[in-house]
């Protein structure tokens, strides 16, 4: 079933832009500070799990030369000697390098850990702007239910305008009473403080839009069609099914356990030995060398004579440390426990405000379809006490209460096809097919 509900909104100013929802949802992501926050911390996750993916590389160093020139009674490192003059020493240099070939997988666990703390941040960003999104939706859901409460305001504003210029033409007349005008004045009256407490309550809503979207203007003018489908009855089940693939806080929530099970992992490489092999080669040139003639070698020749490498492994097994490994193994268990809790308490909240929307929306429609026919009801009847209190067949109390019980009704149609319109998101949310809007698509 399809109902149509339409109210034109007049706004000041011919060219003032008017903002459709995803216009505002895709300005406020793109201009929100803290969603550049959560970029930022995504950025700093996905550099951590690069520099784990470094860490399985060997380490490679060099040694840069020293260039000394000694006076007097020096040992020269080279020769190992005393020297008794001027003379350069300590020319020397070298390239170190070291792997670690095992040490319980460690490297290995972190660099997953790392990976899916990655993952993570990028869930996190995305739940982010999911929460921003809809926000904003109930901001702007806010100022568009609160639009069209002003002009139905307004418009009850007008229709009492209209009987008191009659009941104040019937008074001249003398067929009317002095008093009925003075009620009228004050209904009158009141309109004026209705609209104005109206506007206010507008203009409040309407900073709170331009805040959240950080947009820099003073106001903002919001365009929707209120025409809406019946909202669809749904099994709980399917879409709680849905909600396991897509709902980004339920993936935070597994990427936790999973996260919870490398962490426990980490801590348990500690009970295992580690092996490291190493390799240098150094060099070395002193002028203290000489040849048979007393002469000094040349540098290029002592920089090849001079070489000295070096091989090595390395073995260290861990046999007692304070019970530190064992007390970190043991709270890395605990988290994983609390993970998993975590994660179930996660899936039970999902699944209850699954159900909580799905009984809101067949609430939505039954109250649509009872305030609609009571919206007739209560029009017509407004319609017949019009013409009655024209003819004096009423007085102007049973029409004022025509009138309001009238523009409540109004006033509640709007309220649902307003909540119809967001309930229909957060079902598409849950399901699956939410998609945010960006700037380029508007």
């Amino acid at each position: 079933m399809v109902l149509f509900f339409e109210f034109v909104f007049s706004f000041e100013g011919q060219a003032q832009k008017l903002w459709t929802l995803d216009e505002c949802i895709a300005y406020g992501l793109e201009h929100s500070l803290e969603q550049e926050i959560t970029g930022q911390d995504a950025a700093i996750s996905k550099e951590h799990w690069k520099q784990s993916k470094r860490n399985l590389l060997p380490v490679v160093g060099v040694s840069y030369p020293g260039y000394n020139v000694s006076f007097g009674r020096t040992l020269d490192p080279v020769t190992n000697t005393y020297v008794e003059r001027r003379f350069v020493s300590g020319i020397r240099g070298g390239l170190s390098s070291s792997i670690t070939l095992f040490e319980g997988f460690r490297k290995w666990h972190q660099l997953a850990y790392q990976r899916l703390q990655y993952e993570n941040s990028k869930y996190l960003a995305q739940q982010a702007k999911y929460d921003l999104a809809f926000k904003i939706m109930d901001l702007f859901s806010n100022v568009l239910f609160l639009e069209g409460a002003l002009e139905i305001v307004k418009e009850q504003q007008r229709s009492n305008l209209l009987h008191y210029q009659t009941v104040n033409k019937k008074v001249a007349l003398g067929l009317m009473a002095k008093a009925d005008l003075y009620e009228m004045e004050a209904t009158v009256s009141g309109d004026s403080l209705s609209v104005l407490q109206a506007e206010n309550r507008l203009d409040m809503a309407k900073l709170g839009l331009l805040q959240e979207m950080n947009l820099q203007e003073t106001t903002i003018a919001i365009t929707v069609g209120l025409t809406t489908n019946e909202l669809p009855e749904t099994d709980v089940k399917e879409v709680f099914n849905s909600a396991l693939e897509t709902l980004p806080q339920l993936k935070l929530s597994a990427l936790s356990v999973a996260s919870a099970k490398k962490d426990l992992a980490i801590s348990k490489s500690a009970f295992y030995p580690r092996i490291g092999l190493s390799a240098a080669i150094n060099t070395s040139f002193s002028d203290n060398i000489k040849d048979a003639s007393g002469t000094t070698v040349p540098f290029s020749e002592q920089i090849k004579n001079n070489q000295n490498k070096f091989v090595g492994f390395s073995f260290s097994f861990p046999i007692f440390g304070n019970g530190r490994v064992w007390s970190q193994t043991k709270v890395s268990k605990i988290r994983l426990n609390k993970a998993k809790v975590k994660f179930k308490l996660e899936q039970q909240r999902a699944y209850k405000q699954i159900q909580e929307m799905l009984q809101k929306n067949k609430a939505l429609n039954a109250e649509e379809l009872l305030n609609q026919k009571q919206l007739r009801a209560k029009e017509q009847a407004y319609k017949v006490a019009q013409k009655r209190f024209e003819k004096e067949l009423i007085n102007l109390y049973d029409l004022q209460i025509a009138s309001n019980s009238y523009l409540n009704a109004k006033i509640e149609q709007l309220r649902i096809l307003v909540e119809k319109s967001i309930q229909k998101h957060y079902l598409d949310f849950y399901k699956g097919k939410f998609k945010l809007p960006t700037m380029a698509s508007n």
